[in-house]
């Protein structure tokens, strides 16, 4: 179904510009009073990531008011204070505690089983593709086989974690949004936060170094593990960008994985 299908079955007046991603189609809508967001996915992937929505029940995460098929009703969450434009503008330790205090929000232990999402190893069969093209994957590809072989504190995961998945609630605090719905070690959740907001911000001399420290004091996390996540995850990223043929956030991304396995 249609966006504008949902605008009728649920009684939605429209309130913004539409919002259009690889994966949703997104509409500011009016529910009942309420100011809303109106989620219809288009792939598999975003709606594991509803399912995750819906189970979460609104504990760390946004709201769901209504849910049917592709289609979500969300709380609609306030985009300032933006936690990038924070970062960037020299609040970078600010910004991560709270997106540490939003990921245990997610994380918290909670009743019932989850839905039925994939498992973390899934996503890192681009990597071991990758490395069989380019050896400048190889030793990101054994960090992963040896995290992925011993994983620890299994659970559901966001899987896209970063600043512009966190916003704030006036009444509720900061939550997260749109998951994309994963199984496998906490520490993997907090790699992307040590590769946004921007590549280059990412590579600023000694900003892995503090951060990396900073977020594992806040979530309890052993540092080199998660450095060792992050070096994974860095090279799965730059797996994905050159299967889209971005060669230059490619090389980014590798640098990020290159600086996180020389740290630990």
């Amino acid at each position: 179904m249609s966006v504008d299908s949902y605008l009728r079955r649920w009684n939605l007046t429209p309130d913004g510009a539409a919002i259009r991603t690889p994966g949703s189609d997104l509409l500011p809508v009016v529910w009942q009073g309420r100011p809303a967001m109106l989620k219809v996915t288009r792939s598999a992937e975003e709606r594991r990531g509803n399912a995750l929505m819906v189970w979460l029940d609104a504990q760390g995460a946004a709201r769901v008011y209504r849910h049917e098929g592709a289609a979500l009703l969300l709380e609609r969450l306030e985009s300032a204070p933006d936690l990038a434009a924070l970062a960037l503008g020299g609040q970078d330790d600010e910004a991560t505690r709270i997106l540490c205090g939003a990921a245990a929000g997610l994380h918290r232990e909670r009743p019932g089983r989850p839905p039925d999402l994939p498992e973390l190893r899934r996503w890192f069969r681009s990597l071991e593709a990758a490395q069989v093209r380019s050896g400048a994957f190889a030793p990101a590809w054994a960090t992963a086989q040896r995290l992925l072989a011993d994983p620890r504190d299994v659970q559901p995961l966001h899987g896209d974690l970063h600043h512009g998945n966190v916003l704030r609630s006036p009444e509720r605090g900061w939550l997260v949004i749109d998951p994309k719905g994963l199984i496998g070690e906490r520490t993997f959740d907090f790699a992307n936060l040590l590769c946004n907001p921007t590549p280059e911000h990412a590579l600023t001399p000694g900003r892995l170094e503090r951060q990396s420290a900073l977020i594992a004091r806040e979530a309890g996390l052993d540092r080199a593990r998660l450095l060792a996540w992050v070096g994974a995850y860095a090279a799965l990223s730059a797996a994905w960008h050159l299967e889209d043929g971005q060669e230059e956030p490619a090389r980014q991304s590798l640098a990020v994985s290159a600086l996180a396995h020389s740290l630990r």
